[in-house]
């Protein structure tokens, strides 16, 4: 692995860990109701042809990095609908 992936792959994992506080806070609470379901979407739509670049240069980084936070951001949208419809908050 030569140093260009290395620093890809170390870049990609902390702009995708940028996500996980927000998923963390929801699931702990139980509450989505500040976070917009329109910011997920743009960024899944631009992230989407980020995977697809990736995959015509063969870019392991962009590939892989861009897939885990399009998951990261649907995970976001579904926990936002999923605490939106009245579900209790959780306690824990």
């Amino acid at each position: 692995m030569d140093q260009v992936m290395v620093i890809g792959l170390v870049a990609g994992f902390i702009t995708t860990l940028g996500y996980v506080p927000q998923i963390a806070k929801g699931y702990r609470t139980g509450r989505m109701d500040d976070v917009s379901v329109f910011m997920p979407l743009v960024l899944i739509a631009g992230m989407s042809l980020w995977l697809a670049y990736g995959v015509l240069l063969g870019d392991v980084p962009i590939m892989f990095w861009n897939g885990v936070s399009i998951a990261l951001n649907v995970a976001i949208i579904a926990m936002k609908f999923y605490y939106g419809r009245g579900a209790p908050p959780v306690t824990r």
